[in-house]
């Protein structure tokens, strides 16, 4: 057994779609499939069954993935201690975010903590992803720091401050009966068929809770991963949705619209692992960000 077939076996449980985990792995899809026959047969069952085209894990495969995943994870954590020891001065900050932050939160977050330092001798690294794996990933050391939200994390080694509020919309086709109102309410919508981010996301459980709020019980048509295949299936007249605006709505001809009244927001965080040593970078644009928090309060109450 190797830790290349641990970690491909641990992709492709993830994903449940062979052709997703080659490319996320950036390797063919026939290595993909040789090199988890390998694991397989090394371990003597089978660990995934594949009917037409679905794929799914077998009673092996769950039994084994927490094991495969907690050795993955302690090994990343081992490297990220190596790093910190032989790099205690680091002043590079690896940061990870979701992706409806990237356009303009996060380059003025940068800005302003370069304008507050008085320099820029600090770098930094990025990665996007959903907010389960960056948490992961901060878990496992491999991010410094994580901005997205965070109302269902509960790990204590996880602490957080809030940053700012992001609006969430209404997103129709252009096309759609609703595209010509300024605002809407959710009895405007309330039967229409919703394209839905999966269950566990920080927006599920806000969507989720503004249907309950109003005891309604949306119709499902598909559940995504992220925002940007939300904002395709609406576009290709699939559906309804809910979530923040992000810069590509416009090239799927679809429309953004606000709720009636008080907005609709969820909090964005920035959050750490308080359970690992901190670098002097690190603890600089920790307190940078709890400064801005402060700010913010004072600018809006």
């Amino acid at each position: 057994m190797t830790l290349q077939q641990l970690k491909y076996f641990v992709e492709t449980a993830r994903t449940l779609h062979y052709t997703k985990a080659a490319e996320q792995l950036n390797i063919s899809q026939p290595s993909l499939s040789y090199a988890i026959s390998q694991l397989s047969k090394k371990l003597g069952v089978p660990l995934f069954k594949i009917e037409g085209t679905k794929v799914s894990l077998t009673e092996y495969g769950e039994a084994f993935l927490p094991y495969a995943e907690s050795a993955l994870n302690i090994l990343d954590q081992g490297e990220a201690q190596l790093n910190r020891m032989q790099n205690p001065s680091s002043t590079n900050i690896s940061l990870g975010y979701i992706y409806t932050v990237s356009f303009d939160a996060i380059p003025q977050l940068i800005d302003d903590f370069y304008i507050y330092k008085g320099n820029r001798n600090i770098s930094f690294s990025f990665q996007v992803n959903i907010t389960d794996l960056l948490i992961k990933k901060l878990l496992e050391g491999s991010l410094d720091i994580v901005i997205a939200p965070c109302s269902e994390i509960k790990n204590e080694c996880i602490k957080s401050i809030p940053l700012f509020e992001q609006e969430l919309f209404f997103v129709v086709y252009n096309d759609h009966p609703l595209a010509k109102y300024p605002t809407v309410t959710i009895d405007d919508f309330k039967n229409e068929r919703f394209i839905m981010i999966k269950k566990g996301t920080d927006l599920y459980f806000q969507t989720d809770s503004l249907f309950k709020k109003h005891n309604i019980v949306p119709n499902v048509f598909f559940e995504v991963d992220e925002c940007n295949s939300m904002a395709s299936f609406v576009g290709a007249q699939l559906g309804v949705a809910i979530m923040p605006k992000i810069p590509s709505l416009d090239s799927y001809n679809i429309k953004a619209i606000p709720f009636k009244g008080k907005k609709v927001t969820r909090t964005i965080n920035i959050l750490w692992n308080d359970c690992i040593k901190h670098t002097p970078a690190l603890k600089s644009f920790l307190e940078f960000c709890n400064l801005s928090r402060t700010d913010n309060v004072t600018k809006t109450t």
